[in-house]
């Protein structure tokens, strides 16, 4: 459907287009003009979401997080639980209101309290204090789900009911930190007084929940901050204990001063072994020398005892030279152990010196220097194993030492590791619980939200709710009825102009007949005329036409009855009578001619035709002739003959094959079947005559292209 048809559709059906909407509008005014006026009250609150100030300076402007902080502020005001604290706060303020001024019952604000709220309830409810009512009306109304507050809270009720503060409407304005509240309703001041209680709890419950939120997590820190202090206070203790009952001072110094020792004692411990090893096998070398009898001299009891003590001094005096750490008591001991040596040493030799009387050795070599290099030597032999048992004892104390010292580490080590992962951990949670406590400090600052516009008293009331129905109502029924005219359109399937019929049925369309039954206006009568016109011209121009037979026969079908196909014959004969052109029009036998016709008429028996096959000459023998006393046959130019309706009636088919034109009357208000297709295809294959449609029953507004 184009636009034009659109527009034409519409245009003639401007009475409904006045008409629904029309009533639609008075109707809606009949049941809508007692509706209660209503007021409207808002506020202005400030949040400091997007360019707000904090602790770390003014707040980074990204659109998702403050989307977001918007968003919970608004479902926050709206959510459910804030309705029913303001319901409960507003009747509460009602109740201790009209207890301290019983005056004030009759007031309209106090209509729902009068009408929903029972006098021996108000006496329960009522408590010492406006804080205590409020209590009360809390516990009662959430004891059950079946007792009057709830159900006064879950009605319809337009003062305490969540219904009436679904009213309320939360928008941001712009891109700026501010939020508008808006609350409709009936009263101006409960408008006021709701909006005043909706700002109150919906300020508190913002601050408790920012609030909360951070101090539950600085709680959680400070928890956590208390354990990581004992744990790393527990592991301090414990490297303070395992110092202490393993002697370390410092074990990374100390193990690098044992190893330093153990390596300087492994060296002098060489050293001292080498020599001692030698200075033996000097000294055997001499006993040999001495002989038997000066070696058994040697290994007398007193030179024996005075060898022992010599060892012992040498000895006292080797730990002294290479173990004590303090020298002056070092170089006073020493000295003192030099003199007791060099005494025992004196002593020795005078004891050898007394066995002087054998001069010589038994290889002649002299006794006396034999006995003074024998003596050197043994004292060098006794210093030597001195020092080597002194060396190989602190040998053994050092690997002692050693091994002691070997495991520890690791232990040390172990505890060490633990102290600093508890340190780790202690000075990660402080640092968390700072950040914790600035970002509580910044949600207390940044996050207040204060009220700029305070909610006002409405004076006037809202726009006037009846006028808005009735432009809705009156707008909703003429979108209606062009919504229903428009639809009915688009799904007409009917053929309605000769654009569509040709289209769909295939044929050339000759002519359009429009419809009867409309209004027989100057203009439609003019337009009938002229498609009259241009049919009856076609089939002059057809009959001049050389190699035109004479008489030019033309066959008026349609495919059922009652679709056209007398009237345009009617009409076609009538109108080439009036122009002077001789004409005969043949109809089926029936009695639906119309009188005032003056054309020639003649009624044949299509029974009777269809069973013998009738050609044009016979046909017009067997006719009875109406309105005319004999038919000239040679002087007839153009034969006009209705044929009964394809579907259902038998067909004189002799004169099919004499006939130069067909028209068909097709309705234009009847869709196109298959079967209507199949029809006319047939009679196309029985007849060599060009067939052409002639749509019947158009509307006027549909034959301006046609027309044209």
């Amino acid at each position: 459907m184009s636009f034009s048809d659109a527009l034409q559709l519409l245009k003639r059906k401007w009475l409904l287009l006045i008409l629904v909407p029309l009533v639609f509008g008075i109707s809606t005014y009949f049941f809508a003009r007692h509706l209660p006026k209503t007021y409207s009250s808002d506020t202005t609150l400030y949040t400091g979401i997007a360019s707000g100030y904090s602790l770390t300076g003014n707040a980074e402007a990204n659109f998702n997080t403050t989307s977001n902080a918007f968003d919970n502020l608004i479902n926050l005001i709206k959510a459910r639980s804030t309705g029913e604290e303001v319901a409960y706060r507003l009747l509460a303020d009602h109740l201790w209101q009209t207890s301290q001024q019983p005056a004030l019952q009759a007031a309209p604000e106090y209509n729902s309290l009068r009408e929903n709220v029972s006098e021996d309830m108000r006496k329960e409810l009522l408590g010492a204090t406006p804080s205590a009512t409020l209590q009360n009306v809390r516990r009662y109304a959430q004891a059950n789900n079946t007792n009057a507050l709830y159900w006064l809270l879950n009605s319809n009720d337009p003062t305490y009911s969540l219904k009436a503060l679904a009213t309320l409407t939360v928008s941001r304005i712009g891109t700026s930190d501010l939020l508008r509240l808006e609350y409709e309703n009936i009263n101006p001041a409960i408008c006021r007084q709701t909006l005043n209680l909706v700002t109150q709890v919906f300020l508190q419950q913002s601050r408790g929940l920012r609030e909360g939120q951070t101090s539950s997590v600085v709680a959680y820190y400070e928890a956590e901050l208390d354990s990581a202090k004992n744990r790393l206070t527990a592991a301090e203790r414990e490297n303070l204990a395992f110092n202490q009952d393993n002697n370390i001072i410092n074990y990374d110094e100390q193990s690098r001063n044992i190893a330093i020792d153990k390596d300087a004692l492994n060296a002098t411990l060489t050293t001292v072994r080498q020599e001692y090893e030698g200075a033996q096998a000097v000294l055997q070398a001499i006993n040999q020398k001495l002989g038997n009898k000066q070696a058994a001299l040697l290994s007398s009891s007193r030179v024996l005892e005075q060898r022992q003590k010599l060892s012992k001094l040498n000895a006292a005096l080797a730990d002294q030279q290479l173990f004590n750490t303090q020298k002056e008591a070092n170089n006073a001991k020493a000295k003192e152990l030099q003199a007791e040596i060099d005494k025992t040493s004196q002593a020795i030799l005078s004891n050898v010196n007394q066995y002087n009387d054998q001069a010589n050795t038994a290889e002649g070599i002299p006794n006396a220097n034999l006995l003074a290099e024998w003596l050197q030597t043994m004292i060098l032999v006794e210093t030597n194993r001195a020092k080597l048992n002194v060396l190989t004892q602190r040998q053994n104390e050092f690997e002692k030492e050693y091994r002691r010292m070997a495991p520890l580490g690791a232990t040390l080590k172990g505890i060490q590791r633990k102290i600093s992962l508890a340190e780790q951990n202690y000075l990660a949670v402080l640092a968390s619980l700072n950040a914790s406590k600035a970002s509580q400090k910044n949600t207390q600052f940044a996050g207040s939200l204060k009220v700029i516009d305070p909610p006002n008293l409405p004076v006037t009331p809202k726009t006037n709710l009846l006028v808005l129905l009735l432009l809705l109502s009156t707008l909703g029924g003429f979108v209606f009825v062009v919504g229903l005219v428009l639809g009915l359109g688009l799904m007409d399937k009917s053929l309605r102009n000769p654009l569509i019929a040709s289209r769909r049925i295939g044929l050339p369309v000759a002519g359009v007949m429009l419809d009867t039954h409309a209004l027989a206006t100057q203009q439609f009568i003019a337009s009938q005329q002229r498609s009259l016109d241009q049919l009856v011209h076609q089939i002059l121009l057809k009959a001049n036409t050389p190699p035109a037979p004479v008489p030019f026969v033309v066959g008026v079908f349609s495919v059922q009855r009652q679709e056209g196909k007398t009237t345009l014959c009617q009409a076609l004969a009538q109108r080439c009578h009036e122009m002077g052109v001789q004409t005969l029009a043949l109809y089926p036998d029936r009695e639906d001619i119309d009188e005032t016709l003056e054309a020639p008429s003649l009624f044949y028996p299509s029974a009777m035709a269809a069973v013998q096959g009738w050609q044009l000459d016979k046909l017009i023998q067997n006719a009875v002739p109406k309105r005319m006393t004999e038919i000239s046959q040679p002087n007839v130019q153009v034969v006009l003959i209705e044929f009964p309706a394809l579907l259902g009636d038998a067909l004189p088919v002799g004169v099919l094959r004499q006939l130069n034109l067909i028209f068909l009357t097709v309705p234009a208000t009847r869709t196109w079947r298959p079967t209507d297709h199949q029809i006319v295809e047939r009679l196309r294959s029985a007849t060599n005559a060009p067939v052409e449609v002639v749509l019947s029953g158009v509307e006027l507004y549909q034959t301006e292209e046609s027309l044209s």
